[in-house]
């Protein structure tokens, strides 16, 4: 009862900080911008931010659960093995903002450099909760989110000067970073010593930043495929957003779950077995039901009153768009426990299957019928990827040993 009781704890608190980030970026942020720019540069807005998240969901995340996979095997990590990786991080964020830029064209005003900065800043700060994770100071990890927010908010009042909405995002990661190094305990003298795990640990890294980029990519295709396949794009990406964001809110809460999960299975020594997988299966079968009746519901209110003039062209779509997204959360705790107790070779496999159904379901879908492809699309792919993190975990675990 005592480790139920703290489990539960460390939940509420990673929670916190977490949903009041996401909060500030959901009932405060993009309404200031789309009243403030419309709903075209909110579009543009939605694009650039999710390729910064992709970016550090592949790359910062990495780093991350790499750090904390190297420590369950180990029971050690460096600080500089993970900041190597992160160099990696800084020319893969330069690149991608090369291509999304040159493809996208119409960036309401944000720059190369400014995108490059911000995918590097993200993935920083999204690395950088790993010394709350392994300590399992849950406590301080919400303190960290909750800065971030602040960061956000400081950033808006900028925002309505300058009317540079990058500069929102650009401060939260930076009130995030700031946190860390005046911390002194990841980026801290000698920054990048390597240590005898230097080879597994950055293998590792790339692995899942793999791994990760396939399953992404599909969790922010609603913010680049309409933009690039569809003229008007940018006020579909808004729309869109208004009808899923409730969803996508509740499937965040996939982080606070999966950071602790994570952070208590890497200290765990040995395996699980495939009875004890099945009933963790189903209850995260009867999880995605709850969540997605409760986003369906949140739906309708938070359209409502933050963007009224979307009601009726979203209400029909709230079912399905919701349900794609609560599917994709359960996906990433499934993840979790996949990639802790089994071979990380699983991961790839999963998402190249999963990457492969998107572009032969979801876009071609996407193209034809537009927000209802989209919606279906996700909702099709994602349970497709549910299934076969299920069928592959099943299979890859020992029948009767117990640890």
């Amino acid at each position: 009862m005592k480790k139920i009781k703290k489990f539960l704890e460390d939940l509420i608190f990673s929670a916190g900080g977490l949903i009041a980030m996401n909060a500030c970026i959901s009932f405060l942020v993009y309404p200031v911008i789309r009243r403030t720019l419309g709903d075209t540069v909110q579009g543009q807005a939605l694009f650039f931010v999710s390729l910064a998240n992709l970016v550090a969901g592949s790359f910062g995340s990495a780093a991350n659960y790499g750090r904390m996979k190297i420590y369950a095997v180990h029971r050690e990590s460096e600080n500089g093995d993970s900041n190597w990786f992160l160099l990696f991080t800084a020319l893969a964020s330069l690149v991608f903002a090369i291509l999304a830029v040159t493809l996208k064209k119409a960036s309401g005003g944000a720059g190369i450099f400014a995108v490059t900065v911000l995918c590097f800043a993200t993935s920083v700060r999204m690395y950088a909760d790993v010394e709350y994770r392994l300590s399992l100071d849950f406590k301080k990890f919400s303190l960290y989110y909750v800065l971030v927010a602040l960061g956000y908010a400081a950033g808006v009042l900028l925002f309505l000067v300058t009317r540079k909405w990058i500069l929102i995002f650009l401060f939260g990661e930076a009130a995030g970073i700031l946190t860390a190094i005046l911390r002194r305990n990841l980026f801290t003298r000698p920054l990048f010593k390597r240590s005898a795990l230097f080879k597994e640990n950055f293998t590792t890294d790339l692995k899942l930043s793999a791994s990760f980029f396939l399953s992404d990519l599909v969790g922010a295709s609603d913010r680049f495929l309409f933009p690039l396949l569809i003229t008007g794009g940018d006020s579909l990406t808004a729309v869109y957003y208004s009808a899923s964001v409730i969803g996508k809110m509740m499937s965040l809460l996939s982080t606070p779950l999966n950071g602790v999960l994570n952070g208590y299975i890497s200290r765990k020594e040995g395996g699980i077995t495939r009875k004890t997988f099945i009933r963790l299966i189903g209850l995260m079968v009867g999880i995605f039901m709850v969540v997605t009746a409760l986003s369906v519901a949140g739906s309708v209110i938070f359209v409502r009153l933050f963007y009224p003039e979307d009601l009726e062209k979203v209400r029909a779509l709230f079912l399905m768009a919701n349900a794609g997204q609560v599917i994709f959360f359960i996906c990433n705790t499934l993840m979790v426990i996949v990639l802790r107790y089994t071979e990380d070779r699983n991961q790839v496999i999963v998402n190249v299957i999963y990457i492969v159904l998107f572009f032969a379901v979801a876009v071609p879908m996407v193209k034809s019928s537009g927000l209802w492809g989209m919606a279906r699309g996700i909702l099709m792919v994602n349970t497709a990827k549910f299934l076969l993190y299920a069928v592959i975990g099943f299979f890859s675990l020992k029948g009767d040993e117990h640890s």
